[in-house]
């Protein structure tokens, strides 16, 4: 690279004179609360309010209270004001749906008024396979952010949003109100507004290109996609965003201008400038946060070649031309082959057998099993980390334990025993053998190349907005 980048205590992130002078025309990255020394979250919440969320509904309606409690805490936020809560619930547009397209129930910092705003959603409707979710990302920008908070959107769906070229979408066009959700993404990327997307799984994954448009927004906005397979994970996949997020977030405000201007100005790459955040960071024994779930997605050409068309489109319509069909299924071998295990468990749980031997019954009405078992965590997932003895250019990589489980927790924190506000959990997360089940887990350790090319592209998109 033309200008070096020095990480040295006090230093922040420096540049060469000459390239601060060309490029001193650029938008600033926009003030944070993290500069004003005091930190601010704003933080929404976006529903699938259709028929087949109701499980996620009633978790999230259960454990508001206590995220929000464990976010304060965690994020070592000062006081009741620093946290604002919003909430956006979606349907479908008319005819697919009568009901309601969106709801915005606007931010609040009162926990138990988010609470009563939950417990009137229920799961109904929807119509076709695709939903409203481009109307719904498009309402949050028209919330009330406050300029120095750090902001984020949580989406929770199963199903894309019109136009993405889905079988059967009665809006194929795309979303009715005009909308494009490519657009909207950028949209939120500009103003800083990050976006994670809660994938609730197997659902998601029987549409043709979901997992890959999803894939792409987010990483438009430097957020994270998150498979679940079951909404008892909710809160732990909420929080561990949320606090991953705010890392995100303390790095942006000490190195996001010089970042952009590398970038921005010096038309650099961002994956050349991420990869050299990288090491600098790792050099000075950088550690972040990092919600972790391992991925339960086959990866294919196919869908990569997705990721990057949906990634780089200006629009939808430009888009579908150049997507290409994934053959065979989206799930890895090791997410199948649990799911088998399960299914084949839980029929043998229904089917009772009786002895030759044993006297003859009377004839009574065979037993029915219910038409949807209560779903449960199929897959076994594996922590990781960067290894002990990594080193970057000869230097140690320094490792910071989040907890004395050496640099991961499963929450464990979180965990309430069904005391009175606590996250409702069924995961048993003190098992040594976790039997299949899926497991979210948070973890401190060296930041990642990954991290740092989130970091680089938010930074970025943060000083296009003039």
């Amino acid at each position: 690279m033309d200008d070096d980048i020095s990480m040295d205590s006090g230093a922040g992130y420096g540049l060469a004179p000459p390239f601060e002078e060309r490029s001193q025309q650029r938008q600033p990255v926009p003030t944070t609360s993290m500069e004003t020394g005091k930190k601010q979250l704003d933080l929404v919440f976006v529903q699938d309010c259709t028929g087949s969320q109701g499980t996620y509904i009633s978790s999230a309606t259960k454990n508001i209270e206590a995220i929000c409690a464990h976010i304060f805490e965690s994020g070592r936020l000062q006081s009741p004001e620093d946290l604002r809560v919003g909430l956006v619930a979606f349907r479908d547009h008319p005819p697919q749906d009568h009901t309601y397209v969106t709801k915005n129930f606007g931010f609040s910092s009162d926990t138990s008024q988010v609470h009563k705003h939950l417990s009137t959603l229920y799961a109904s409707g929807g119509g076709d396979g695709p939903e409203a979710v481009t109307a719904a990302l498009a309402e949050t920008l028209n919330m009330e952010w406050r300029p120095n908070a750090t902001k984020m959107v949580v989406l929770i769906a199963d199903a894309p949003p019109h136009g993405i070229g889905e079988y059967g979408d009665g809006f194929d066009d795309g979303s009715p109100d005009g909308h494009d959700p490519l657009q909207v993404a950028r949209q939120m990327a500009s103003r800083g507004i990050t976006l994670f997307f809660v994938a609730c799984e197997p659902a998601l994954s029987g549409y043709s290109y979901a997992t890959d448009f999803y894939q792409a927004i987010t990483s438009i906005t430097s957020g994270l996609m998150l498979p679940l397979l079951t909404a008892d994970l909710l809160a732990h996949a909420i929080v561990g965003s949320v606090l991953e997020n705010l890392d995100m977030e303390r790095l942006i405000h000490e190195v996001g201008h010089a970042v952009a201007q590398r970038i921005l100005g010096n038309n650099e790459s961002v994956d050349d400038v991420a990869k050299e955040l990288h090491e600098k960071l790792l050099l000075r024994n950088e550690s972040t946060k990092k919600v972790v779930i391992e991925s339960i997605y086959k990866e294919s050409e196919e869908a990569k070649h997705n990721v990057s068309v949906f990634s780089t489109a200006q629009t939808l319509a430009e888009a579908r031309p150049h997507l290409k069909r994934v053959h065979g299924t989206r799930f890895t071998d090791k997410y199948l082959q649990a799911r088998h295990s399960l299914n084949r468990s839980s029929y043998t749980s229904y089917t009772s057998y009786s002895s030759p031997s044993s006297p003859r019954s009377p004839a009574s009405p065979p037993k029915i099993p219910p038409a949807s078992p209560p779903r449960k965590v199929v897959t076994n997932f594996a922590s990781f980390g960067v290894a002990k003895d990594a080193s970057v250019f000869g230097t140690a990589v320094g490792r910071t334990p989040f907890s004395l489980a050496g640099g991961k927790a499963a929450f464990g924190g979180m965990r309430t025993g069904g005391r009175p506000g606590g996250i409702d959990m069924d995961d048993d997360d003190d098992d040594e053998t976790d039997n299949g089940r899926q497991k979210v887990e948070l973890r401190e350790d060296s930041i990642t190349l990954d991290q740092a090319k989130r970091i680089a592209m938010q930074s970025a998109w943060r000083s296009t907005r003039g």
